[in-house]
């Protein structure tokens, strides 16, 4: 090996090692956000989930809790990036308004 070649070589190996680590870093981020979108979805559909159980109930449950049947549904239609029961609470909240 010459002297060439060897400064040439131990110039080009840090390179290398930094490019694979930024690299490896990037994908753990990636990694990380992926699990932390699947951890947000999986909650918000057991949100969800828990919301519909308010379906098919009767009239006076929903009378006490200041809602309607159909407010509900609509509310339990919403998608899953919206939540349900802070959306029907601001719509219980506007009807109370104009009485």
């Amino acid at each position: 090996m010459t002297v060439f070649e060897s400064n040439h070589a131990s110039h080009a190996r840090p390179q290398a090692v930094t490019l694979a680590r930024r690299l490896t870093d990037a994908a753990a981020r990636w990694l990380d956000a992926r699990r932390a979108l699947a951890a947000e979805r999986r909650r918000q559909r057991l949100n969800r989930q828990a919301f519909r159980a308010l379906l098919g109930k009767e009239d006076w449950v929903y009378r006490d809790m200041g809602t309607t049947k159909a407010d509900v549904e609509w509310a339990a239609g919403l998608p899953l990036e919206v939540n349900a029961s802070r959306e029907l609470d601001r719509l219980r909240d506007r009807a109370q308004m104009g009485r």
